[in-house]
């Protein structure tokens, strides 16, 4: 070789060694990135949040630093619940990943919990911002259909379901490959059953099925067809006793105080004579079990956690137990438990709802146990709810026993609008569909089910239904009843 051509060829030659090590460096971040979110998935999520790490402090300068930037965000948010970790682990991408296929994902992910968090409608155009972003900064990207598709979220939320419905059909029809376009003809249905259009609903929820059999997306848009059918298929609904339905549960039928039909599809039952709440799988089976003193209602979390409430403690999914407090009246005084809890549920934020029977009022405390104050907008007012359901619209349920009333609430406890006195003798239990159509369980009456506007739609009775005291719907729309007078659990369909 000439030594003119060495010469030349020796800067090359210099960079080689540094080329491939950052090669290297590349792909075993890479490698460690896919092996967290491989973990993520498997639910060792110990071994994910190392591998996350490992790469941010080891491999600064890869690609894949955004990336694990991002699934620690993703951590902090869905598993540790710490909105304020994951806003900073997303602000991190987007400052200093910009350019990284990590940062619309981060935009997407800052809209999400922008949205959660939303109480106005200055918050809810903050979280269409940053979804609006995405498609600005990152048109070609993956994320695009992801953000259009919470974008129609927030048009839900603010009640403009025209457009909602507009951007879902875009989704599902432009972006038919995406993981958001089953979600978005799913929604896109949703909202029109929410505006009152059932069978053009039908006719979006069959679109996912036909569309799009093997999402998990299928399954539920043919539980919304059955329940839209049952309610809509004939001038008035009909439902009629399941024969072939049972509960085998022995001392847990007796002084049944709450059921709850949870996603798995598992009936949860609480019993006075058990002190528990024990679950039984679609078979009848019966499963695990927790225990309560004094068992009072179960409800359902906005994360699908089970919310069981007993006298002195809510337990919040398996080992979640809270108890509460009032703060000191005077200085060096020990905080007050509150001791008599007629019911209890999570709101959309997080904030626990708890009705206090020794005070006659439903107070509100906060994630870390705080008391923020009365629930009723305004001040404390005298109740007695002894139920708390929160509807897949964020809206907040609460019946008066004494009152014979069901107050229908925003997050704000502001009442909206209300069911009763007239035409409830003894209401005793509420349930509340997709479609926000609440059902009543009256001792003396049956089951009465009202329209969204609060108007009455149907009446569920018969003589096999001596004294209905707890009630729950499942995804198909069937009602479920305990039977106070017989110890039974009666499904009508």
């Amino acid at each position: 070789m000439s030594p003119r051509l060495l010469l030349l060829l020796a800067p090359l030659l210099a960079l080689a060694p540094s080329a491939i090590a950052q090669e290297g460096a590349e792909e075993q971040a890479q490698r460690l990135l896919e092996d967290g979110r491989a973990y993520r998935e498997q639910g060792k999520l110990k071994q994910a949040l190392d591998n996350f790490n490992i790469v941010i402090s080891s491999f600064a300068g890869t690609d894949a630093v955004g990336q694990a930037w991002l699934e620690i965000g993703r951590y902090r948010m869905e598993v540790e619940g710490d909105e304020k970790g994951a806003r900073e682990a997303f602000e991190q991408v987007s400052r200093e990943h910009a350019q990284s296929d990590a940062a619309p994902g981060a935009y997407h992910y800052l809209g999400l919990l922008t949205l959660e968090g939303a109480r106005t409608p200055g918050d809810l155009d903050d979280a269409l911002a940053q979804f609006a972003r995405v498609e600005t900064l990152y048109p070609q990207s993956p994320w695009v259909p992801r953000s259009l598709q919470a974008s129609a979220l927030v048009d839900r939320r603010a009640g403009r379901y025209d457009d909602a419905v507009a951007l879902n059909r875009r989704v599902a029809l432009e972006y038919p490959a995406s993981d958001a376009a089953p979600r978005a003809q799913f929604e896109a249905g949703h909202v029109l059953a929410l505006q009152g259009k059932p069978r053009i609903a039908m006719e979006e929820f069959q679109q996912v099925r036909n569309r799009f059999p093997e999402s998990p997306w299928a399954e539920r848009a043919l539980e919304r067809i059955t329940a839209l059918y049952r309610l809509h298929a004939t001038a008035r609904p009909v439902f009629t006793l399941d024969s072939g339905f049972s509960v085998a549960g022995g001392n847990v039928l007796k002084d049944v105080q709450a059921l709850l039909v949870t996603p798995d599809r598992r009936l949860w039952i609480a019993s006075k004579k058990t002190k528990s709440a024990v679950a039984f799988d679609p078979s009848g089976k019966m499963g695990e079990s927790l225990a309560g003193q004094e068992p009072r209602t179960l409800s359902l979390a906005p994360d699908g956690r089970v919310v069981f409430a007993a006298e002195s403690a809510v337990r919040i999914g398996l080992r979640d137990i809270r108890t509460f407090f009032f703060p000191p009246e005077k200085q060096g005084e020990e905080r007050k438990p509150l001791e008599k809890i007629r019911a209890a549920a999570v709101a959309p934020g997080g904030s626990i709802l708890v009705s206090d029977e020794k005070n006659d009022t439903v107070f509100r405390f906060g994630v870390a146990g705080e008391l923020l104050g009365p629930f009723f907008q305004g001040a404390a007012r005298e109740s007695e709810v002894t139920r708390i359901v929160v509807d897949g619209e964020r809206g907040i349920y609460l019946l008066d026993g004494k009152e014979k009333m069901v107050a229908i609430c925003d997050e704000g406890g502001r009442t909206l609008r209300t069911i009763g006195p007239s035409g409830l003798r003894k209401p005793s239990d509420i349930a509340v569909d997709p479609f926000r159509n609440v059902y009543v369980a009256d001792e003396d009456e049956g089951v009465l089910v009202f329209d969204p506007q609060g108007q009455p739609f149907f009446k569920i009775t018969g003589p096999e239904m001596k004294k209905p005291t707890a009630i729950t719907l499942d995804a198909t729309g069937a009602v479920l009843v305990y039977d106070d007078g017989s110890d039974r659990v009666l499904r009508y369909r």
